[in-house]
């Protein structure tokens, strides 16, 4: 391996970090037009997809985890000097993204009455239930293509190559919006189609994605057929290292739909204003992981060479470039938060625009206090995985918001009947406690006793 001569540098974390913080920025500029867009019909509608995109994320959330479990599988590999096996690796975890687009595809109808059942337990309209179902099952029979494209794309920034993922992103997203704003408003001759074009747009933009990362991506090195046999026992070391990722990012995601559930039953403004929190913290939360992502492939090929102390300098250098960063849109969540709410919320009734404003702003305070604690929860999360100690990374994430998050927001709402500002003020107690549980487990040395790579 060709490294830097000061390895774990910022500057060696920045070269990769770069790239997957532009497709990061990217993917959130796509979900905050689209929100945009979606707002333009009113605060019923907003709400409405708010409620049926977090049910689309958990529906994505053990895929997603499964096929991040090639991640340190693959860097660490690559560390120890095995790339034709980190490649195997890669090779079965697509073969797991096709399988579980494939079961996702053949149950949508199933998966869609559950979805209805959700969301008939809250307070949307009759009309704003059927907005919601359309909207959510024409996003899960659209999601094979974006499993596909994940498990590439996470395959080759597992092996340093982040730069294919971002082109192929900064080409696609804009698609995206283009195709949400013939789709959903009726442009070029297309009848509208409401909410239910911003999901259809969604999916052929994927599909678009896939296409494009085939065509474009080539394996550095020589690889043979045999290299491509899907075989028991890698498909079973992808499945142990992504299935903690996937039980956790699902189980966080339960959570997070149940705190939106209760968001719901204080109407459908405080559902709105949710969805615009959640697009706003996309901004970021995905601009500090793309940095700890880059840092976690770093991490993860020191681990595999056994050298420690790199190991130790690139968090270091990790936190150095993501603290400021958060800090700063913190700061920026404060000072524009009305500025940030009137691009979202649109609404005829003065009483009703007065509240939704209200309601934004607290929530702009919440999640810019969240900035201070999840800088250490986003950085320690990414290092301790890539070490290979996810086990440990599973069950702290999974009882902090099962033990912390979601009591807290329902003693908000349902003792205390508190607003949708309140739900994200009180979310930073799960915040801080579990940044203080990740690093402490850092600084307990255990991790290094967790290394993947079979010598």
């Amino acid at each position: 391996m060709n490294h830097s001569p000061q390895l774990g540098s910022r500057t060696e974390v920045l070269r990769l970090a770069w790239p997957i913080a532009i497709s990061m920025m990217s993917f959130t500029i796509k979900g905050f037009v689209d929100t945009l867009m979606v707002g333009q019909l009113g605060t019923d509608v907003l709400g409405a997809v708010g409620l049926a995109s977090v049910a689309t994320w958990l529906a994505m959330t053990f895929p997603w985890g499964i096929l991040r479990g090639q991640r340190p599988l693959i860097s660490q590999y690559l560390g120890a000097g095995q790339s034709q096996k980190a490649f195997s690796f890669g090779v079965h975890a697509f073969a797991l993204a096709l399988f579980c687009g494939l079961a996702v595809l053949i149950f949508s109808d199933q998966i869609t009455a559950l979805f209805h059942i959700y969301a008939g337990s809250t307070d949307l309209t009759i009309e704003g239930s059927q907005i919601a179902d359309d909207y959510f099952r024409t996003r899960v029979q659209w999601l094979l293509p974006t499993f596909l494209t994940l498990a590439i794309a996470e395959y080759l920034r597992s092996v340093g190559e982040t730069r294919v993922p971002m082109i192929v992103d900064i080409f696609v997203h804009p698609l995206n919006i283009f195709f949400n704003w013939v789709l959903i408003f009726g442009h070029l001759g297309f009848e509208p189609m409401g909410a239910t074009g911003a999901a259809l747009g969604t999916g052929i933009a994927d599909l678009c994605a896939l296409v494009l990362i085939l065509i474009v991506v080539k394996p550095k090195h020589k690889f043979t057929t045999e290299h491509l046999k899907i075989k028991v026992s890698r498909l079973l070391e992808v499945l142990s290292v992504g299935f903690t990722g996937a039980v956790q990012y699902s189980l966080e995601a339960v959570s997070f739909v149940t705190i939106t559930w209760f968001i719901g039953k204080t109407g459908t403004i405080a559902v709105a204003v949710h969805q615009v929190g959640i697009q706003l913290i996309h901004v970021s939360m995905l601009g500090g992981a793309a940095i700890a992502d880059g840092g976690s492939v770093l991490i993860g090929q020191y681990v595999g060479e056994k050298n420690y102390s790199a190991v130790r300098r690139t968090l270091r250098s990790t936190l150095e470039i993501i603290t400021p960063y958060m800090l700063l849109i913190g700061a920026c969540f404060v000072i524009f938060r009305e500025q940030l709410g009137n691009m979202f919320i649109n609404n005829d009734d003065p009483v009703e625009y007065a509240k939704a404003m209200r309601l934004s702003s607290g929530v702009l305070i919440a999640a810019a206090i969240w900035q201070l604690g999840d800088v250490f929860q986003i950085a320690f999360r990414f290092a301790l995985r890539a070490a290979g100690d996810h086990v440990w990374v599973m069950w702290a994430g999974i009882l902090c918001t099962w033990l912390l998050a979601m009591p807290v927001a329902y003693v908000v709402v349902f003792v205390f009947d508190g607003d949708v500002a309140d739900v994200w003020m009180a979310w930073n107690v799960e915040i801080f406690v579990g940044s203080g549980f990740f690093v402490h487990r850092w600084r307990s040395g255990k991790w290094a006793e967790k290394r993947l790579v079979r010598d």
